[in-house]
């Protein structure tokens, strides 16, 4: 989005020269403050579209799950903020409305499955494709792969204890967030995930053009 290219562009600008920097260093306020000022808009966004689905509660936990699981397993990333914000809030209210009307209809056995599977397709995934770097984050050392591996599954375990304590108290819409914030963040890290994306990307322009 332009006004985040501008306003990340005007903010470097002016650190570099507060701060006698080079044009390196605008480079890297640079990208750090477009991550600051999409994550604030991205955020309001969300906020404003849960507001309007009536869906504010699970779409925090999705997302909440999503990204602290992103931050040490990563994943996909779209080539532009405009496609990133468009596709994540799409599928994060999507899950979000499935969790808050569908949850009724679970039971205490089915939603355990459905948890204990997505445990342990996600504890596969993790430990086989995790952590998937982007070309900004470029993950490329053993001992940092090893260390982000280790958090993943770390992450993925006492989600399951959280998960299976909300089953105990029949928090069925919660328990259904969580494990959606978890399947749709280690698909982004998944050889099908990063082809279904790029696929996405490709069908975007395609439809732009």
């Amino acid at each position: 989005m332009r006004i985040i290219q501008t306003l990340s562009y005007k903010g470097a600008d002016y650190l570099m020269k507060q701060m006698n920097g080079s044009h390196e260093s605008r480079r890297i306020y640079y990208f750090g403050f477009q991550v600051v000022i999409g994550a604030i808009i991205k955020g309001l966004l969300l906020i404003l579209l849960a507001g309007i689905t009536r869906t504010i509660l699970p779409s925090l936990i999705i997302v909440g799950v999503f990204v602290v699981l992103r931050q040490i397993a990563g994943g996909y990333h779209m080539k532009t903020f405009g496609k990133c914000i468009a596709v994540s809030l799409g599928v994060f209210i999507a899950a979000a409305l499935i969790s808050k009307y569908t949850y009724p209809f679970w039971n205490r056995i089915s939603i355990l499955i459905f948890v204990i599977l997505t445990f342990i397709v996600s504890l596969i995934c993790l430990l086989k494709w995790a952590p998937s770097d982007n070309p900004n984050r470029p993950i490329t050392k053993q001992e940092e792969i090893d260390k982000f591996k280790r958090l993943s599954v770390l992450f993925i375990i006492l989600w399951l204890l959280a998960s299976l304590t909300a089953v105990y108290f029949k928090l069925n819409m919660y328990t259904l967030s969580g494990c959606f914030g978890v399947i749709l963040e280690v698909f982004t890290v998944t050889p099908l995930g990063h082809k279904f994306f790029g696929s996405l990307e490709r069908e975007i322009d395609r439809v732009r053009k």
